[in-house]
């Protein structure tokens, strides 16, 4: 069955390139001028015909077009306001005169559509044709002067042109029309033309009806026949009445190819490139209107979040175009057990989102359970390659308590979240009262008042003391941290704002304040540089991938008055063994500035040892989960005992944190640890202050030596 499926997306794939070769084709080679305007009325791209006709020098691409030279007087204006009313949703239809330098003066007959099906979105494309009616004008004007003449161009003009009575019959056709519908004249006369309409398409004279008020005796309209092979063909119709015979002349101009343009670009507009399913603009527009919908007739939907687990394996050991293909296969999986009149969509990257109306919340749990069996019982297949899928799905309930369309996202964003903290391939249904949701929501919160104390400069400098176990030492060894003060003075919890930067790409941010202020301050108290042995500064796994960052880190360490070798960056192990390659590149040029480095939380990785000798590292500091019980836990002693054992084979320093007690520091002692750090050794404060403290030669708060640190315990 997953042979068939991916021969089935093989031949998806060809297809779709045929697809897109024939739209290319036909925006290009049609015969109708077709342009597409930006949404302030700029030509982003217009096909042959169109350039053919203008002329390519009238042609400007750094104005709206109708500020163009080739439009009669007070052409311009009226093409404007037909723009704006065509963004507002309007279709607009008229006829202008246009002065080609090539072909001298043309009438036009001028449309405009908005091809972005989101109507609240400004920002949509305005799909822009224009007809060249000079000869039909001539035309119709020759059939009122001659009726010879007009039977002559009637029977040869290239548009469809019918004659019917009051009872729609048709009383008339033209050889052009008899060949485009595929009948032949004596099959088309005596009928109805209703009965060669595709649908239920309104009669010529109920058009005439319903727009009897209209200054002008012609009425168009786009309507699709039925041709010989049951097959649809638009046409588009121009009506006009001729009194003479009481008779409607039916004018119609072949735009199947215009209509296949449209439908291919709003396709486009409205679906994902690669699955084929709905994309994010379309989802964010359908899930307002469930909400609403929701509200207003208490009908209960089910929102689903689901982010594949892991996904960024397949692309790093398969490629980017595997990665495709997985996604593909993701969504016909996703398709097969879609409940009916659901909205299935891609919303980018390994995301995906689906809306089940009439979900009850026993329902909402049984089809998320049944999306990871589903995807948890399929394999996927790459040259030689076997992957299997798990996804983490956030669920949340639209009822009568849902709020603004972000807020109901943003929810069951978090709902996913949870799901992965708890372990990944589950589900996690989102409750007002779940308290883990409400820290992740709170962490929400916290990224504009991230922003705002960046923008004011809110963030503080604190430092904890390091100290030297084994000897004695008059320097100052310390830690930077970073706190974060609100609007009414209080310090913000760092497990919170913390969190928050990571999981929505702000660490970076503050890394670079806590960089910039950290190397400011020391190089304006010369009194501290001096006594400075070294000054240990985090950096978030984040800022390490980020090569804006990178580049402003290097700068502001060649250029600063500190020296390198005064500074040391710490990461934690996690990031580092995340983005191996990223972080050994990284930590290379570093240390040739100067700078030593030191991989934090060591051990929590578990795989640590096998990547330690890779990694160019001066200092590891030993993960406090295993320190904080070595007095009364053997196996944590072991521990803390080999990683120190092994760092010091490697020519590396340790530091032992959550330093709490004596009994740990002692036994740190014992192990020959370099350095402890904790509450034992003191307290963050902030970074004048506890340099003030550490350079009293007598601190009765911040000891100076082991012995006086386990003295004061005492």
């Amino acid at each position: 069955m997953l042979v068939v499926t991916i021969r089935q997306m093989r031949r998806s794939d060809v297809e779709l390139s045929r697809s897109q070769a024939l739209f290319e084709g036909v925006f290009d080679q049609s015969f109708q001028h077709i342009g597409i305007l930006d949404p302030s009325g700029i030509l982003v791209s217009g096909n042959l015909a169109l350039q053919n006709m203008i002329g390519h020098g009238q042609i400007k691409y750094d104005r709206p077009f109708w500020r163009w030279s080739c439009w009669q007087q007070g052409g311009g204006e009226t093409l404007r306001q037909a723009f704006v009313r065509a963004k507002m949703g309007q279709i607009s239809s008229f006829e202008i005169e246009l002065k080609s330098r090539e072909q001298g003066v043309r009438m036009l007959e001028l449309g405009f559509k908005a091809i972005d099906l989101d109507d609240n979105d400004e920002g949509g494309l305005i799909l822009f044709e224009a007809r060249d009616i000079t000869v039909r004008r001539q035309t119709e004007e020759k059939l009122r002067d001659s009726e010879v003449g007009y039977r002559l161009l009637y029977e040869n003009q290239p548009v469809m042109l019918l004659a019917v009575d009051q009872q729609s019959r048709i009383q008339s056709v033209n050889q052009f029309a008899a060949d485009l519908l595929g009948y032949s004249k004596r099959e088309l006369l005596g009928h109805k033309v209703t009965d060669f309409y595709f649908g239920d398409e309104t009669p010529p004279q109920q058009v005439m009806a319903q727009s009897s008020n209209e200054a002008t005796p012609v009425w168009r309209r786009e309507l699709r026949y039925r041709n010989a092979k049951g097959r649809a063909v638009w046409i588009r119709e121009t009506i006009r009445f001729m009194p003479s015979n009481l008779q409607l002349l039916l004018v119609g101009e072949d735009i199947s190819d215009n209509q296949e343009l449209r439908r291919k670009l709003e396709f486009q507009a409205s679906h994902d490139y690669l699955t084929h399913l709905f994309n994010r603009n379309y989802f964010e527009s359908e899930l307002e209107r469930v909400i609403t919908l929701s509200a207003e007739q208490h009908i209960d939907y089910a929102l689903f979040y689901i982010d594949l687990d892991q996904f960024k394996v397949i692309n790093d050991t398969a490629g980017h175009e595997a990665g495709d293909e997985a996604l593909k296969q993701v969504a016909l999986l996703l398709s097969g057990i879609a409940p009916p009149a659901s909205i299935l969509a891609r919303l980018g990257g390994d995301e995906f989102a689906m809306l089940v109306p009439d979900c009850t919340p026993a329902r909402a749990k049984a089809l998320g359970e049944l999306i990871l069996e589903t995807l948890g019982s399929n394999e996927f297949f790459w040259r030689k390659n076997r992957f299997n899928f798990s996804a983490s799905i956030g669920i949340r309930l639209i009822d009568q308590t849902a709020g603004s369309p972000q807020q109901v996202h943003a929810q069951a964003d978090t709902a996913c979240y949870a799901a992965k903290d708890e372990g990944r391939n589950r589900l996690h249904i989102y409750h007002p009262d779940d308290e883990e949701l409400k820290r992740r929501e709170l962490e929400m919160v916290y990224v504009n008042r991230i922003h705002d104390a960046l923008d004011e400069k809110r963030f503080e400098l604190y430092a904890q003391q390091i100290l030297p176990v084994a000897q004695d030492s008059s320097c100052h060894h310390y830690e930077i941290l970073v706190r974060m003060r609100d609007r009414n003075g209080e310090m913000a919890n760092p497990g919170v704002f913390l969190p928050s930067a990571e999981r929505y790409n702000l660490a970076h941010l503050i890394d670079r304040y806590v960089i910039e202020h950290t190397l400011a301050w020391l190089a304006s108290a010369p009194q501290a540089l001096a006594q400075l042995e070294l000054c240990s500064i985090n950096l978030s796994g984040q800022s390490m991938g980020n090569g804006d960052f990178v580049g402003f880190l290097e700068s502001a360490l060649r250029t600063s008055a500190v020296p390198a070798e005064k500074i040391c960056l710490e990461i934690t192990e996690t990031a580092a063994i995340g983005n191996l390659s990223e972080a050994i590149s990284l930590f290379a040029r570093l240390k040739q500035i100067g700078c030593q480095i030191a991989l934090d939380d060591f051990g929590s990785g578990l795989s640590s040892f096998g990547y330690l000798k890779r990694i160019p590292v001066d200092i590891i500091k030993i993960d406090g989960m295993f320190v904080r019980d070595i007095a009364k836990d053997e196996m944590d002693l072991a521990m803390v005992k080999a990683i120190n054992d092994l760092a010091k084979t490697m020519g590396k320093k340790t530091v032992a944190e959550f330093v709490e007690g004596p009994e740990i520091l002692a036994q740190l002692a014992k192990l020959g640890v370099d350095y402890a750090q904790g509450y034992l050794i003191g307290k963050p404060c902030p970074l004048p202050e506890l340099v003030a403290s550490l350079s009293q030669q007598y601190s009765p708060t911040v000891p100076q030596t082991p012995t006086e640190v386990l003295q004061s315990a005492d």
